[in-house]
């Protein structure tokens, strides 16, 4: 469960955030994280959407960080965003469209460019992200996110379910969003999240 920032210490830390404090950010983002998911997924009953959700709110957040300060409510404002993100994300799937092709849209400005030093260090995190996976879900990610197959080619190519496929996919998801943000604690956590939102 989160452990939420008490009600006395939220306007320092968003603060903090609105003059671009990396910690702050960080704090603010390991407070919310599961409630935001959560709320996502019990909306859409998708996990891979319930963490695009995430994600987006947190880039969103960042893009708006000189204004936080002028946030009076902020639990029901970040709330307000990831329902925000959620119905964008909602509106841009068609019937013939599965929510994981969502990922390919671009929702919010880039936050700031990263450098060359900055690329290769995201670089050899996601790559290494990649191989801590388990076998089976490492296959599937590279099969749906890197050569874009669709879930229903996926699981005819490995003789699984649908639903395996989206399961391990899921887990394989989470799981480099995790990694990366252990490894890389010197980056910006939304360029960390920018990045995977474009892979």
């Amino acid at each position: 469960m989160d452990s939420r920032i008490p009600k006395d210490e939220i306007a320092e830390i968003l603060l903090r955030v609105s003059n671009g404090d990396e910690q702050a950010y960080r704090s603010i983002f390991e407070s919310y994280k599961t409630s935001i998911y959560s709320t996502a997924f019990n909306l859409s009953d998708d996990e891979f959407m319930s963490e695009e959700v995430l994600q987006d709110t947190f880039i969103r957040l960042w893009n708006y960080r000189s204004k936080l300060v002028e946030v009076d409510n902020f639990d029901a404002w970040i709330y307000r965003v990831a329902k925000n993100v959620f119905l964008t994300k909602i509106k841009k799937v068609t019937p013939s469209q599965e929510p994981l092709d969502l990922i390919l849209h671009d929702i919010f400005a880039t936050p700031k460019t990263y450098n060359d030093i900055e690329y290769r260090e995201l670089e050899t995190a996601f790559e290494q992200a990649i191989q801590s996976l388990s076998p089976k879900q490492r296959i599937t990610y590279q099969l749906v996110k890197i050569e874009g197959l669709s879930r229903k080619e996926v699981a005819k190519i490995l003789e699984v379910s649908a639903e395996t496929v989206k399961w391990n996919l899921d887990e394989s998801v989470k799981k480099i969003r995790s990694t990366m943000t252990e490894m890389l604690k010197n980056l910006p956590l939304v360029l960390i999240l920018f990045y995977l939102q474009k892979k």
